[in-house]
């Protein structure tokens, strides 16, 4: 009876040990897909991201004038840098290896970076002349997020894979990409602030000197 038991026990214990072993190899070879594919992520999104950086900071000027010419002689504002297709992932990449919720902002960011072109050819449809340069101003506000949203998902990566070589340029002087951008958006931000905040001022200054009410009362 006592080897019975003794039999087994041993029988009990090489199965949790198989089950523990292949556990194990299943787990680290998990692990090596992830590592692989964030790194190859890691290295698709933040080429992408100086491409958006370059949009982001054109203007459609050179040295600050209008970088084109029309055929009358007329000053306009012309891209410099090129629209960047949406992020095209490579085919190896591990994907139910991925945290779930980081795939899926991984996955939405070309449809985001689709949204946003067609968010600016609507508004390049009602600019004004002469030099068009208000059609510029969605386009880099638009490609500064995607920049923006590109490094962060990069640096989920680097976190939760454990991927610590920087492949992002880091000089001496602090700089660093994705702050950068943000004080793009930032002075963005502002400046449509100010805009709008004019354009109320204007509105309120019109209703004043056209009020009758306003005028009696004055």
């Amino acid at each position: 009876m006592i080897e019975a038991v003794i039999g087994l026990v041993g029988v009990v214990v090489g199965s949790v040990i198989a089950i523990s072993k292949d556990s194990w190899a299943l787990y680290r070879e998990r692990r090596r897909d992830a590592s692989y594919s964030a790194i190859r992520l890691i290295c698709v999104l933040e080429e992408y991201a100086n491409k958006c950086m370059d949009v982001a900071e054109d203007d459609g000027r050179v040295l600050g004038r209008p970088a084109g010419m029309m055929e009358s002689g007329e000053e306009v504002c012309e891209p410099q840098a090129s629209t960047p297709d949406p992020v095209d992932y490579p085919a190896d990449i591990s994907w139910r290896s991925i945290d779930e919720t980081l795939m899926h902002r991984i996955l939405a960011l070309p449809n985001k970076a689709r949204s946003t072109d067609r968010y600016v050819s609507a508004c390049a449809e009602h600019v004004s002349p002469p030099d068009y340069s208000e059609a510029f101003e969605p386009r880099q506000q638009g490609y500064a997020q995607l920049g923006v949203e590109a490094l962060d998902i990069v640096d989920e990566l680097r976190k939760r894979y454990g991927v610590s070589v920087k492949s992002r340029t880091e000089l001496s002087d602090g700089w660093d990409d994705k702050k950068y951008l943000v004080s793009l958006l930032a002075k963005f931000k502002k400046r449509d602030a100010e805009r709008f905040a004019r354009r109320e001022a204007k509105q309120v200054k019109i209703k004043t000197a056209t009020d009758p009410a306003r005028e009696g009362n004055a």
